[in-house]
């Protein structure tokens, strides 16, 4: 399919030079096409979960195209896009064999991406016209911050969770989507033009990296504990540590290594158990919407 988005775009480009040329910019908000399960929360006193449904795809939306009319019926456009995404919820929990809750994130995340539109326009009179054709992604990230409790078998004595909160910033594989658009435009007069339209975008992004803008565990303050009650040996009082994105590992005497890696790759495939914390494999971040433009155009040669 990335070839024919090619072949589009070529196409536009060669017959450029006989066609009707013009250019617009727009802006718009999309909500999500398909609800997509993004993350599962947990009310305050932890007994009520409840799941969330979005698409990063959603949120406030900018345009600029370039375009050429073959004839008065048929022609084709190019369009650079910017999406400044709405906060999804990413909150996750995880349980132990009795069922209680052993880890517990809360967090939301974002997309900032740069988009390109190669599409066929079809005018089915002086004001209605319609459009369908490939999307992909230029660039950009999807952005999560979180903070996460992560209760440890010190509970019974009544030590804290031990807390993680970063900024997580996810990069994907190039994607490629579908576009569709029905759309009402108004004659201003000269050289001008506004237009209405209502734009489909059907594309998901794979996971191909994450890297850790900030990252910081922080581990309890523990008690003085007697022989017998988590190994052989007392263990006196431990005070609270902090490992920071950076630091060197962190060897907390009753907790072990405190650390993670500052970049993680995603794979398709990889062997179980997997034992290296820099690899997972991947998943699939929805970023289909239904949304509205308006916008302003500007005709070359207008006859």
């Amino acid at each position: 399919m990335k070839k024919h988005l090619l072949l589009l775009v070529a196409f536009i480009i060669a017959t450029s030079a006989s066609a009707q040329f013009y250019v617009s910019a727009s802006g718009g908000y999309s909500i999500s096409s398909a609800g997509i399960l993004t993350g599962t929360s947990l009310n305050d006193s932890q007994t009520t979960a409840t799941n969330h449904y979005g698409s990063y795809g959603e949120g406030m939306t900018a345009q600029l195209r370039v375009g050429k009319m073959f004839n008065e019926m048929f022609g084709a456009e190019l369009g650079f896009a910017y999406l400044h995404g709405a906060d999804q919820n990413i909150s996750s929990y995880l349980t132990n064999d009795s069922g209680s809750i052993k880890e517990f994130t809360d967090g939301s995340a974002h997309a900032r991406a740069y988009g390109l539109t190669a599409s066929l326009i079809y005018n089915f009179n002086d004001n209605l016209y319609g459009k369908i054709g490939m999307v992909t992604k230029l660039g950009g990230k999807t952005e999560a911050e979180f903070t996460r409790s992560t209760v440890t078998p010190l509970s019974a004595f009544g030590v804290a969770p031990i807390m993680t909160e970063g900024i997580n910033d996810y990069h994907g594989r190039p994607p490629l989507g579908f576009t569709a658009a029905f759309g009402y435009k108004h004659d201003l007069g000269g050289n001008w033009g506004i237009f209405a339209e209502l734009e489909y975008l059907g594309i998901n992004v794979t996971r191909d990296y994450s890297e850790f803008a900030e990252l910081t565990i922080t581990t309890p303050a523990t008690p003085a504990l007697p022989a017998g009650a988590i190994g052989p040996n007392a263990v006196p009082a431990i005070p609270s540590m902090t490992w920071n994105l950076g630091d060197a590992p962190l060897n907390h005497p009753i907790f072990g290594t405190i650390a993670a890696p500052s970049k993680v790759t995603y794979e398709d495939s990889l062997p179980q158990p997997n034992n290296d914390p820099s690899k997972s494999l991947s998943s699939v971040a929805p970023y289909s919407s239904f949304g509205l433009n308006v916008g302003i155009t500007y005709t070359f040669s207008k006859k």
